[in-house]
């Protein structure tokens, strides 16, 4: 069996299975090579990148190209960061062909906030049955970072208030309903206010004409807002591949801080509202 001792990492493409565009439409970029921990260098390259699809599972892209002579088996890939909890090796059992690529999800876990960077991250990979430990190159070259930074970001928000969808809803209109967005204090001598509201693939979510949206202090802990939720998308092909159906997002300022955007997910008898909404919507 042929022994990889190394791995060259570059970030290049974001289209599965191709390396001619990227996720977002973007041009493929040729990464540069950089050696792998040994210091050795080989023909086998991989890519990381974010993308829209895959990180509704909360996967990065992972493109693996190989320039040498023969195939190679791809066995599992982990991430190994300091900035992300671990998630288990993925079996992907891929074959890259010699002179071909290949693109797989890389899961990522809950971020770590509450540490230092520590390492560098590296991408764990099973290579003809041997495990390599691959330094990974990013485009951007902070792309786990940014990703680390606004999760934390948001994470911090949401210790300072609570955001919920209520439990009041009423239909208002074609594949419509109107409820609350409801907002509480957490701690004493917060002040919050949520900017805007947004909608996801397959719902569209409008709010009360007012600026802000709504705002919780001393003065007044708890507050609410008037949303009105519409299945704007019930094609099959959208349920099925879209997997933040009942999650929507607030961008919501504390203090005097840039806004910060949060997830906001369905529960209760919202979630009930919304399913039922769903399935009136297909039949």
């Amino acid at each position: 069996m042929r022994r990889v001792a190394a791995v060259t990492v570059t970030v290049a493409c974001a289209l599965v299975g191709a390396c001619s565009s990227g996720d977002d439409g973007g041009d493929a970029v040729a990464g540069e090579a950089v050696e792998a921990a040994s210091g050795s260098d080989t023909d086998l390259h991989a890519t990381l990148q974010r993308s829209t699809l895959f990180e509704t599972r909360r996967a990065l892209l992972l493109t693996v190209r190989y320039d040498g002579d023969h195939d190679l088996q791809v066995g599992t890939i982990q991430l190994d960061t300091p900035l992300f909890e671990a998630v288990p090796p993925q079996d992907r059992e891929a074959r890259v062909r010699a002179g071909g690529r290949v693109a797989m999800p890389l899961p990522f876990g809950e971020p770590r906030c509450d540490g230092e960077a520590g390492e560098p991250s590296v991408l764990v990979a099973e290579i003809d049955g041997e495990e390599v430990r691959v330094a990974l190159e990013e485009r951007p070259s902070n792309l786990l970072a940014a990703l680390h930074e606004s999760e934390c970001a948001a994470e911090a928000v949401l210790a300072d208030v609570e955001l919920r969808l209520g439990d009041a809803w009423e239909p208002t209109g074609t594949r419509t309903v109107a409820g609350e967005l409801e907002v509480t204090q957490r701690e004493d001598g917060v002040t919050a206010t949520v900017e805007e509201v947004l909608g996801n693939v397959i719902f569209t979510v409008r709010t009360d004409e007012t600026d802000p949206v709504v705002e919780v202090s001393d003065e007044q802990p708890s507050s609410a807002a008037g949303v009105a939720i519409t299945a704007s998308r019930c094609d099959p092909h959208a349920l099925i591949e879209y997997k933040r159906t009942f999650i929507f997002t607030a961008s919501v300022r504390v203090g005097d801080d840039e806004p910060v955007e949060v997830d906001v997910e369905a529960a209760g008898d919202a979630r009930r509202v919304l399913e039922d909404l769903l399935t009136s919507c297909i039949g």
